[in-house]
């Protein structure tokens, strides 16, 4: 049960929050989200929090079948502070996944790619392999339409930028020097997102004094600009149900494309701003969707591991 948690606990989060508990007993591990790890300034309806759990139930269901077990999936979801999601494991037949060994392989590569073309073929079998009665995808190439996202992620970083509480939700959640993210595994590592290790307090004044919204602004475009396309995931409902499947579709896009050895990183600026998102929509022309995740895709070298908490502190053994 630990070495299926162990899988599920390696999903990607808003800020590497990883806000989830599992609850194990014999047949059982509910995943229940851990509202002390919320970001109420990025994410303030908690959608990216419920996403987080469907990459991390996706994770666990994949590992619980690779080593043997048939899974029921429920979900509770009605009552505020009390969801969770609960997988039932029985004995069954093995069902050997090639996505396994993906799953310590995945991350989010925050770097600029090197701006070669995705195959055609690859993006057909992308589209294919990502179905979904709840989550849509559409993928974009064409440098037109990549422009008009690209201006939206900016006004994103413009108006973000100028909320102070935003900046310090942000500055809370990085972790400037190895020490600091070893000591808390957790948070965006200074390794993970290209920047050079050094103590919190400088690393705090070096953004209040350098870090602004043209800075941000600069590297997005240049990152945009050397990705092969962008895919944009969105539903036509917005309630929990959906921002789990969407977690659930998104990780099976992320362990695809890290079997076929393709790089994604977030770009949700546009997502996280009610106006903009609704413009997001009409770029990409997906009529009444609503966007729940934007992400840059390419080739690129990888980057150092974001850190993950140790199975104690997400673990809890619930009395049989």
């Amino acid at each position: 049960m630990k070495e299926i948690v162990k899988y599920a606990s390696l999903a990607p989060s808003g800020h590497n929050t990883q806000p989830w508990k599992f609850y194990i007993s014999t047949n059982t591990i509910k995943i229940k989200p851990d509202y002390s790890r919320k970001l109420p300034l990025v994410d303030p309806d908690d959608r990216e929090l419920f996403i987080s759990l469907g990459c991390a139930l996706e994770n666990l269901v994949i590992a619980a079948e690779h080593f043997g077990y048939t899974i029921r999936v429920k979900f509770n979801l009605e009552k505020e502070y009390e969801e969770e999601i609960i997988v039932s494991l029985d004995k069954g037949e093995i069902k050997k996944n090639d996505l396994l060994d993906q799953i310590t392989l995945r991350q989010t590569t925050r770097n600029e790619y090197n701006r070669k073309s995705v195959p055609l073929p690859d993006l057909d079998s992308i589209k294919n392999f990502i179905t979904s009665d709840f989550v849509q995808s559409k993928i974009i190439t064409d440098s037109l339409t990549i422009n008009e996202v690209t201006e939206l992620v900016k006004e994103g970083n413009i108006r973000q930028f100028k909320d102070a509480r935003f900046m310090d939700e942000l500055k809370f959640w990085i972790r400037f020097s190895e020490s600091e993210s070893e000591e808390k595994k957790d948070g965006l590592s200074a390794g993970s997102s290209g920047n050079p290790s050094v103590p919190r307090w400088l690393g705090k004044i070096f953004m209040d004094l350098f870090y602004s919204a043209n800075d941000q602004n600069e590297k997005d475009e240049k990152f945009i600009k050397s990705s092969a396309g962008l895919i944009l995931f969105y539903s036509t409902r917005n309630d929990k149900r959906t921002w789990i499947e969407t977690g659930r579709i998104y990780e099976k896009f992320s362990l695809l494309t890290t079997k076929m050895d393709i790089k994604c990183a977030f770009i949700n600026q546009p997502i996280e701003i009610k106006d903009l998102n609704e413009k997001l929509s009409k770029v990409f022309q997906v009529g009444k969707g609503i966007p729940q995740l934007l992400l840059r895709f390419g080739y690129s070298d990888l980057m150092p591991k974001s850190p993950r908490r140790n199975l104690e502190n997400i673990i809890i053994k619930e009395r049989e």
